[in-house]
């Protein structure tokens, strides 16, 4: 059995997991916790918006059930026949997805704060943090080049707080 990747409809990730688990598909959702949660909102989000991975035999009837089920449009490849994810995937993209949620909680930076880049080209330039952009750790920061801010996207894993 291998894995592969189902397309769901827009915001059916959920429903479309919990149907192929009722038909006996193992599933994997990967779900990202958000940092700032807001209140009446949901604290969570699929890391991949519209899609989600299914443990399949094909063919088999588990795959013509999956494949027709409510809420998935397609699964990734060409024609009929879908593409499997190489061996290791899916444990590579659990531990990382592990890691990003301890890393959630309060952020390590307010808009602001004075950094400095750790690695990259702008490698021990000084900036001034902006904002958080992801709840993946993307962020913006303020770097001084040729007497102008430039704003510049990277993670926030490349910074380090001044003093």
């Amino acid at each position: 059995m291998n894995w592969y990747v189902a397309r769901t409809k827009p915001g059916k990730e959920n429903h479309a997991a919990a149907v192929l688990t009722q038909r006996g598909v193992e599933v994997y959702l990967p779900i990202l916790h958000k940092r700032k949660p807001r209140p009446g909102r949901r604290n969570w989000e699929p890391l991949f918006a519209c899609y989600l991975f299914a443990k399949l035999e094909i063919p088999s009837n588990q795959w013509l059930a999956a494949r027709s089920a409510p809420d998935i449009m397609y699964f990734l490849g060409p024609g009929t026949q879908p593409i499997a994810l190489p061996d290791g995937f899916i444990d590579a993209l659990t531990e990382r997805l592990e890691l990003a949620n301890r890393r959630g909680g309060p952020p390590r930076f307010q808009p602001g704060d004075r950094v400095v880049i750790a690695d990259g080209p702008f490698q021990f330039m000084e900036a001034v943090f902006d904002r958080s952009l992801s709840a993946s750790g993307r962020s913006r920061v303020l770097v001084h080049i040729l007497n102008r801010l430039v704003s510049v996207e990277l993670s926030e894993a490349r910074l380090k707080k001044v003093g």
